[in-house]
């Protein structure tokens, strides 16, 4: 990943570019355009300021007022009205597709991608939920924003984000989180964890998407049945057998991992707490992240 300023600005510029049209309509007043307004905010994202701070950066370095072509620099208002507008929920969906032909044509994405998929809990304050409990006190409010993604797991760009209430049972986001990634690559092999585990989440793969391979351990929930029913969670029980350390599969299944880490490196450099209030609005920011997560890998290979 990038860390430099002016790269995710011109990395952000292009895929907008590809992406959205110059003006959201026929008779808006021009001033800024919509490539402009998505770099601002994927460097406001990438610098983990608030609109007035970016605003602020952008009055004092006229570098990248001139990467972005900014005769002026936008009102802070102006900036979240384009937030509200661009990183709806289906509204980002054209920005991460074009960065995915970015990737492609990079050779990111080269071969038989495989995808990882898994759930995170982003903080709604900057307190962590581990200082409070060294402290010795309780966290009032139980209620976090869970981000679940799909992952390339050889370069760790995110296919798909969903954004739900935490805590929560993360197989219901399962389908979603799949079919949004489906539509930027045609992944070879899924991998997930025991909390994914249902039958028809592997039908929902293999037969209704295409994806050749879906790899997820038996969740046997404490009861039931030693041996399923049903024809894909019976393959499961076979190849999670206890093998040989090195086996094919335990090396194939290792790699879910890799979303693991991707998630650490996005919290590590975008930080790990939401600024906004609303759900709406974290929401918003969270399909932000994964953009900006995504432009900082583009810009490093670019």
């Amino acid at each position: 990943m990038t860390k430099s300023p002016q790269a995710v600005l011109q990395q952000a510029l292009r895929v907008a570019r590809e992406a959205l049209p110059e003006y959201a309509s026929r008779t808006s007043r021009k001033d800024f355009t919509q490539h402009q307004h998505v770099a601002i905010l994927a460097l406001k994202t990438f610098l983990k300021l608030d609109y007035r701070g970016v605003v602020a950066l952008l009055a004092d370095c006229g570098d990248l007022r001139d990467a972005l072509g900014l005769a002026k620099v936008p009102h802070y208002s102006t900036l979240c009205k384009a937030e509200q507008r661009l990183m709806k929920k289906g509204g980002s969906g054209g920005l991460q597709r074009h960065a995915f032909h970015c990737a492609r044509e990079s050779g990111l994405t080269a071969g038989k991608p495989e995808a990882a998929v898994d759930a995170t809990g982003l903080e709604s304050r900057y307190t962590s939920r581990y200082f409070v409990l060294r402290q010795g006190k309780r966290h009032r409010s139980r209620r976090y924003t869970k981000l679940t993604v799909a992952c390339h797991t050889q370069s760790h760009l995110l296919a798909s984000a969903v954004v739900s209430t935490g805590p929560s049972n993360d197989s219901p986001q399962f389908p979603e989180a799949v079919v949004a990634a489906r539509r930027h690559a045609a992944w070879d092999r899924l991998l997930a964890d025991a909390a994914f585990d249902a039958e028809h989440h592997h039908r929902l793969c293999r037969e209704g998407l295409g994806i050749r391979s879906t790899v997820i351990p038996l969740n046997r929930r404490g009861r039931g049945r030693q041996w399923p029913k049903t024809k894909y969670r019976r393959q499961m029980v076979k190849r999670f057998r206890k093998r040989r350390r090195g086996a094919r599969h335990h090396r194939v299944y290792g790699q879910r991992w890799q979303v693991e880490s991707a998630f650490s490196r996005h919290k590590r450099l975008l930080g790990s707490a939401l600024r906004s209030r609303s759900d709406a609005a974290r929401e918003r920011e969270c399909f932000l992240r994964v953009f900006t997560h995504n432009v900082m890998i583009l810009a490093a290979v670019a």
